[in-house]
């Protein structure tokens, strides 16, 4: 976990920060950190790896403004070839999060409302949890169709079953595929 006495600070394969003494100080003061993840689970076929970056939370009347800027990668399926690769990814976010419990007085604040349903919260420990919107953050960098690059090789021949390009006409245009061929001889005679 980090420290608050000026020392460097890191949050090293940990999401969560204790925001207690950040909210005890005045409006406008700040705390940065390095991130550093080995692994986030981004969903249930997706782990993001080697996850580097900085925090830079800073103190607002009530509550933290986060803001995060990381890279990493991930392995993905091409859906070109369909062989994995690795995705590099960068993201920077921005996330206010809102005070349950008065740092100094232990009062609950009574965050309750329906318009405070989607705010991220510090808990009752005073800590507040990167993990959810970087993950969401993650998923919004990736693509939504993977691609290898353009040396992709595509799609594999050999698992169509050897078939030429002649070869793959679906049987409903078949019809269509016999005039066309009627039509090229046509051409040549």
């Amino acid at each position: 976990m980090a420290a608050d006495n000026g020392q460097r600070r890191e949050l090293r394969n940990e999401t969560a920060v204790n925001v207690a003494g950040l909210l005890k100080a005045q409006v406008g003061a700040a705390r940065s950190y390095d991130l550093v993840l080995d692994e986030l689970v981004v969903d249930d076929e997706t782990t993001a790896r080697d996850i580097t970056g900085v925090v830079r939370l800073t103190r607002l009347r009530d509550g933290v403004m986060a803001h995060a800027a990381a890279e990493g990668s991930t392995t993905l399926t091409c859906v070109r070839c369909l062989r994995e690769y690795e995705q590099p990814f960068a993201i920077e976010l921005d996330e206010e999060y809102r005070q349950t419990v008065d740092v100094r007085t232990g009062i609950d604040l009574g965050l309750d409302s329906v318009d405070d349903e989607q705010a991220s919260r510090i808990d009752e420990n005073h800590e507040l949890d990167l993990r959810e919107p970087l993950r969401q953050e993650i998923v919004v960098s990736l693509p939504m169709r993977p691609d290898c690059g353009e040396e992709c090789p595509g799609p594999d021949l050999a698992v169509i079953g050897g078939q030429t390009d002649e070869d793959l006409v679906d049987d409903r245009l078949a019809a269509l595929a016999r005039l066309l061929a009627d039509d090229r001889d046509n051409v040549t005679d």
